[in-house]
Order: structure tokens, then C-alpha cells, then sequence
């Protein structure tokens, strides 16, 4: 997996954690071991660290529209969300840097190393090292995505969720559900609107923003959506990635994603929030 930048007319925020029990864990939030009456065994793969450590301790706050400054740690977007995504607190960093866990923002947070900010998860007891050990791991791994087999392909975003209301934004983050032929988003498919000040979308005075495409993860494929001009106005937006027509995202098979979400390929996606006044 690699980040690269493509040109086209279309949150990286703090990582953050909870308090909670994990499944696969222990009292003490260390794996558990074969035999040992836990619900699970934590491995050193994604869907593993999902289900034992994501989901149990960090959605507590990590879920939702209200997720702390954006970080949703829910299951199918958490991945879109952490690899390759740079921190807010230090710029400079990934959250999840695949191969290199010490340089991850995630490990220098669960480790208390990190050089802004508290020890996560917040409010809680330090996960043990064990525990720790196997997240390391995983990215010293590649921090791979677990296998899917979905059809047709379908695409969600991970920030903003439909019709949130924002205060600022950095850049939209889409992930699809498996890999999609990321040549055709620079191809007319992606276009980002806003309403030109008037609330309402769909009308003459809307205004097209040009943005880039930054491209995080090929499997699944996800990528980041940025205004090219680095500014988010205060406006009603709509992305819309198109599945239908001559001009359609498809996946590697050349069949178009499920954009309207109802099971059939072709549809577009449209994904509407609103950004206010930075108060």
C-alpha cells in the first residue's frame, strides 16, 4: 500500500481511545489464550484487532457522527481511518504506518510515547504489552486489510457521514468494500459540489471544487478527497461518484460498483454534508 496523488475536479484527526473490555481479552485486557473461556483469540490480523480490541474498548467513543474529532473506530471504516491516515496532533506521522509500528501514531499512543497528548486508551487502563505486541505485529506485517469476497462492490464514506454538519474539514474518506480500478477516478467520475451559499443543491448557482484524490489503500481501495484550494468554504456539499453509464467506477472485473446501495451493480454514490462557520 502506498500514497500517491491524483489530480481531479473533487480526517486525518488526532487518534483518541476509550475505556472498555475487549472480547479476546482478558480482565486485565490481555489476550486470551486457546481454552481459556474467552470469546476469541486475538491474532495478528485486522478482523481480529477489530473485533477484540477496535470495537469492545475504543467505539465506546470512537463510533459515529460524534466520534472525537472525527476518529470512527467502527468496524468497516476504522481500517480507511488509521492506515496511511496522518495524525492531526504530529502531521508528520500515520496513524498506521504499514511496516514500521514504531513510527505509527497508533502504537506511540497505546505505548504512552507519543510526543502530544495523553496515554490511550483515555480514561482507562494501558492495554498490556502483550496486547500491544500483537497490534505491532500486524503492521510490521504490512497492516493488510482481512480478505473480502463482497458483489457487487460498494463504496461508504468513513468521514463525514451522511448529512453530518461539520465545523471544519480536512478531506472526505471513502473506502469500497473490496479493490475498484482507481484509473477511472480521474476520469470524470468524481465530482464534488457545493451549493454556492444558498443551502440548496441542484440549483444554477452551485459551484464545482476542484479537488485531488490521495490514495491510501488499493485492497480494499481507499482514498482521501481534498478541496484543491485547501479551503473547506462554509456551504452544503454533495460528492457524487458515478456507477452508472459510460463513465462508471467498476472493480477489477470491470463491473460497476453498487453506488445507490441496493444490491445491483451501477447507481451512483452520492455522499451530502454541510460544513458551518469555524466557530
Amino acid at each position: 500500500m502506498g500514497t500517491r496523488t491524483l489530480v481531479v475536479c473533487a480526517a486525518c484527526i488526532v487518534l483518541a481511545g476509550c475505556a472498555g473490555n475487549g472480547e479476546g481479552l482478558d480482565e486485565n485486557g490481555r489476550p486470551v489464550e486457546e481454552g481459556g473461556g474467552g470469546s476469541g483469540v486475538l491474532t495478528a490480523d485486522f478482523a481480529s484487532i477489530q473485533a477484540n480490541v477496535f470495537t469492545p474498548i475504543c467505539t465506546g467513543c470512537h463510533t459515529g457522527a460524534a466520534a472525537p474529532l472525527g476518529l470512527r473506530l467502527d468496524e468497516g471504516v476504522s481500517y480507511a481511518l488509521l492506515v496511511n491516515a496522518p495524525s492531526t496532533e504530529v502531521p508528520g506521522l500515520l496513524r498506521v504506518a504499514p511496516g514500521d509500528p514504531s513510527s505509527s501514531y497508533l502504537i506511540q499512543k497505546l505505548e504512552g510515547t507519543a510526543q502530544v497528548g495523553a496515554r490511550m486508551p483515555l480514561g482507562g487502563a494501558p492495554l498490556p504489552q502483550e496486547t500491544i505486541a500483537v497490534i505491532r505485529q500486524w503492521i510490521a506485517e504490512g497492516a493488510q486489510s482481512s480478505p473480502q469476497s463482497t458483489f457487487p462492490t460498494s463504496l461508504r464514506a468513513a468521514w463525514p457521514m451522511q448529512g453530518a454538519v461539520l465545523d471544519g474539514l480536512s478531506s472526505i474518506v471513502v473506502t469500497a468494500d473490496a479493490e475498484i480500478d482507481t484509473t477511472v477516478l480521474t476520469a470524470g467520475t468524481l465530482v464534488l459540489m457545493r451549493s454556492g451559499g444558498d443551502g440548496v443543491l441542484g440549483s444554477e448557482d452551485d459551484i464545482e471544487v476542484p479537488a485531488e484524490i490521495e490514495l491510501r489503500s488499493l485492497s480494499p481501495t481507499v482514498f482521501a478527497i481534498r478541496a484543491r484550494a485547501g479551503e473547506w468554504p462554509a456551504d452544503v456539499y454533495a460528492l457524487q461518484i458515478s456507477g452508472g453509464g459510460p463513465l462508471a467506477v467498476t472493480d477489477l472485473r470491470a463491473v460497476a460498483i453498487d453506488g445507490d446501495a441496493d444490491g445491483i451493480p451501477g447507481g451512483d454514490y452520492v455522499l451530502t454534508f454541510e460544513v458551518e462557520e469555524s466557530r
